[in-house]
């Protein structure tokens, strides 16, 4: 009675939810990595166990969706520049943890008595493995570790080399192996990685000029996972190939912590794939090595080379880079789990007569125990990783972000900048609607801007993010601001601008100019007409006079800070007279964001920028008193606004 019920739509789900909610805490209360009480889950409701759930085509649909998911969300958490700075190293792990595998693999079939054909697959399902532990390496937030992106980026290798494998194994056996069909899949491989790689950044920065609102943004990420994973299929790869590089390419494309990619990953992260890892445990009949002594013989021999293979790779690699004690086991927890590659591999295998069902039974046995061990060694040695990369250092800059909010369609560009800057510095964004004191209407109006704030959560879209709604009564609105950067100790004050003057004695706006005249508090003035995900780079243009060099580093680390927050390469445009200082900035700072330093040969003139994309982001430099920028600015930024179609930024420092 209850397997029919499991059976319905509503039935299946609602086992599935239970299984993905209730396990994990158990896990956790008995110490273990939540993903192992999934994967036991899975075994208990499964054909194996109390069967509950089939193995049947609606669960291997969300597993497959699940895996995707697992190999997207790891591209997306590699560090691109840290993963740069790598690329050879896990290419080196890659060729390591590949080999061993698969020459092992290959002379246990050989001893089982296997055709040659045959001791190739089984050494390709040895030589990949699965990041089935990586969600446990997000929480813990140390996926930006040197030794962890090596591992990450041989992922991919792994997988590509052991599907590259069995295409070549299926080629063989159907007789249809030859030079040009070897030939073919190496080409376009190589033009898929390409094209994925380095042309869908550009087509989604060119998509999000377009296209407004967090749902298209997030459906539109969708869409290119899935049309990356189908095309992998397509060329004769798996798809967790294309799902990867899918994730590369999206991390390169969005801002730091973008509000859309914590969507797509939340998504994943809290169903499609806990549903692989159940489905993982469903598939598994833990008590199969009972069968025979010849199943327990061959369970051993696999299980053997499964952890000693992956062991000496990973042991290797640490040797050679001097990695840790807690980046060796990480390493080697990370790389030793079966799954993604594997199953495929062996139910291939199975069906083509290659193995026989005790080999896959005995295979069966050890992904289940690789996929329980891996998570225990990652969540044990893990918390003692070091991260290299500097994302997570606090920039005092941008740790009480302020900005004040007029209306929240108008001011979405500008929350938005102030939560992404917030959030690269595990800081806070301070949201001020001011209404002024007009004496018997003051209590309506200060109604009206507490149910402007409340709009402010509904425009930001982004649940993560740290945020306070301050309303404010006083008399005018530039008193309102800065009483509340004051009282809040606000590190930078974030405030539109339109790119022209109101009045003559002013030099961007009335209010603007009382709050940046009026204030010890850095401030970023911002005409943000598109949006922030459609940036490809930030140019800081520096003119002559503009900036004393004693405040130039505080400048410069501000602007690598943006860039680095939008996830894009920073551009210096500045006098000759700086080029020295900078040039001994940059050598000193060694700065992780891609950066170049161009030189202004003539004096900046804003008709020059009309060649500019709209999507680089331009930041002019503010520094000291009214006459002082005057003396130094003059007109620039309202001309350049006049000129200049995409997002400017004054960036202004009163001392």
């Amino acid at each position: 009675m209850l397997e029919e019920l499991f059976a319905k739509p509503v039935g299946f789900f609602l086992i599935v939810m239970a299984i993905i909610l209730v396990t994990p805490l158990i896990s956790e209360r008995l110490r273990l990595p939540g993903i192992i009480g999934i994967i036991i889950g899975g075994m208990l409701i499964g054909p194996h166990g109390f069967g509950l759930l089939e193995d049947n085509d609606r669960i291997q649909f969300l597993s497959t969706i699940g895996l995707v998911y697992l190999m997207f969300s790891a591209g997306l958490e590699v560090d691109i520049n840290q993963f740069m700075k790598v690329r050879t190293r896990a290419l080196v792990f890659g060729v390591i943890t590949f080999t061993f595998p698969q020459l092992m693999g290959m002379g246990l079939g050989y001893i089982l008595g296997l055709d040659w054909l045959g001791m190739i697959l089984l050494g390709s399902a040895f030589a990949s493995h699965t990041l089935i532990a990586f969600p446990i390496l997000t929480k813990l937030g140390v996926t930006r570790n040197e030794a962890v992106a090596v591992t990450t980026g041989a992922t991919v290798l792994t997988d590509i080399g052991a599907f590259i494998v069995l295409a070549v194994v299926l080629g063989a056996d159907k007789g249809g192996l030859s030079f040009g069909y070897f030939a073919q899949l190496f080409i376009l491989l190589a033009l898929f990685t390409a094209a994925i790689i380095f042309g869908l950044p550009r087509f989604g920065k060119l998509i999000f000029q377009k296209l407004t609102g967090r749902a298209v943004e997030f459906q539109f990420v969708i869409v290119a996972l899935f049309v990356a994973a189908f095309v992998a299929e397509v060329i004769g790869v798996h798809e967790v190939v294309g799902a990867f590089l899918a994730g590369l390419a999206v991390n390169s494309m969005l801002p730091r912590h973008s509000p859309v990619a914590g969507h797509v990953l939340f998504i994943g992260e809290s169903f499609f794939i806990p549903v692989f890892l159940l489905y993982s445990g469903l598939i598994t009949d833990p008590l199969t090595f009972l069968k025979s002594p010849e199943t327990i013989i061959v369970a051993g021999g696999v299980t053997i080379v499964a952890y000693v293979s992956k062991f000496i790779a990973a042991w290797l690699t640490s040797k050679i880079y001097k990695y840790t004690k807690a980046e060796f086991w990480t390493v080697y927890g990370l790389s030793h789990a079966q799954a993604a590659v594997t199953i495929p591999t062996l139910v291939i295998g199975l069906e083509t007569g290659l193995f026989d069902t005790t080999l896959f039974n005995a295979a069966i046995l050890m992904i289940l125990l690789t996929s329980i061990t891996s998570p225990l060694i990652v969540q044990r040695f893990a918390p003692d990783l070091q991260t290299a990369s500097t994302d997570d250092e606090a920039i005092p800059l941008f740790g009480r972000v302020l900005v004040p909010v007029s209306e929240a369609h108008h001011s979405e560009g500008l929350v938005a900048l102030a939560s992404l800057l917030a959030r690269s510095s595990k800081g806070k964004v301070l949201a001020v609607s001011v209404a002024q004191d007009n004496g018997p209407h003051e209590h309506n109006s200060l109604m009206f801007h507490k149910e402007l704030l409340g709009k402010v959560n509904e425009a930001l879209h982004d649940p993560e993010a740290e945020l306070e709604l301050i309303p404010r009564l006083a008399a005018t609105h530039a008193q309102g601001i800065l009483h509340t950067a004051n009282e809040e100790n606000a590190s930078l004050i974030v405030m539109g601008w339109r790119g022209k003057r109101t009045f003559r004695e002013n030099v961007l706006g009335s209010v603007l100019d009382e709050v940046i005249w009026g204030s010890d508090t850095p401030v970023v003035a911002g005409k943000l007409s598109l949006p922030l995900n459609s940036m490809q780079r930030v140019i800081f243009i520096v003119p002559a006079k503009a900036v004393p060099p004693i405040a130039l580093r505080r400048m410069l680390e501000a602007n690598f800070a943006i860039a680095k927050a939008l996830n894009v390469p920073l551009l210096v445009r500045a006098d000759k007279s700086y080029v020295q200082t900078l040039e001994a900035l940059f050598a000193a700072m060694e700065p992780e964001q891609e950066w170049k330093l161009e030189v202004l040969n003539d004096q900046l003139k804003p008709e020059k920028l009309e060649h500019e994309a709209v999507s680089d982001f331009i930041v002019l430099p503010g520094f000291g008193s009214r006459k002082r920028v005057q003396d130094t600015l003059g007109n620039i930024p309202e001309q350049i606004a006049k000129s200049f179609d995409g997002n400017l930024a004054i960036l202004h420092f009163d001392k």
